[in-house]
């Protein structure tokens, strides 16, 4: 784990995580052929070590020049929640609904959406606030008329019309998760 970031797994699509992963190899092979180059620059034997200077120079380029895994996504979710629709501002969240950001599991009216893949990325603290804040404020009204409709909970109508409401509202709601896919998905399709 990166010191300062929180270890947080994302839930994709295969594809989303065969395109990032290829990305992230790609630009791990990068560096890897630019301190080779800059070892033969040096004249180092093969069993020689790779001096400091050059491996604290490929630390400090890696996040712009060849960004891993981690610096891809959260430089994505940064571009995405920058976006008009996610940008805010935003009330913070009260105490109540702070609290709530702790328990497991899905809120209220997420769609039950099934992911095949899932990676682990480091993620500042500062973003996953930001978008724990932006989904729930984004999707407070959708949740507010899912409860209103009668459509969640342990007396929600089950009738087909009631399900395809759902389902319709459901799609609305954003969740963490959904900004990082949406993020990943620009950045693979950019």
């Amino acid at each position: 784990m990166i010191s300062g970031k929180v270890n947080t797994f994302v839930w994709l699509h295969k594809w989303q995580g065969d395109e990032l992963r290829r990305i992230a190899r790609e630009n791990a092979a990068a560096e890897a052929a630019w301190v080779d180059a800059e070892r033969a620059r040096l004249g180092l034997a093969l069993d020689a070590p790779t001096p400091q200077a050059v491996r604290l120079e490929a630390l400090a380029l890696r996040p712009g020049t060849w960004p891993g895994a981690s610096h891809l996504v959260e430089a994505s979710m940064r571009v995405r929640l920058a976006a008009p629709d996610l940008a805010g501002p935003w009330a913070p969240f009260r105490p109540s609904e702070q609290e709530a950001q702790r328990l497991a599991g899905r809120r209220p009216g997420t769609p039950n959406e099934q992911f095949t893949d899932k990676i682990a990325v480091d993620i500042a603290p500062d973003l996953i606030a930001s978008a724990q804040l932006a989904a729930y404020r984004v999707s407070e009204p959708v949740v507010a008329q899912l409860h209103a409709e009668n459509l969640i909970g342990s007396g929600a109508s089950r009738s087909r019309a009631a399900r395809a409401r759902r389902a319709e509202l459901q799609a609305q709601i954003y969740t963490v998760g959904r900004i990082a896919r949406e993020a990943i998905t620009r950045l693979i399709l950019s």
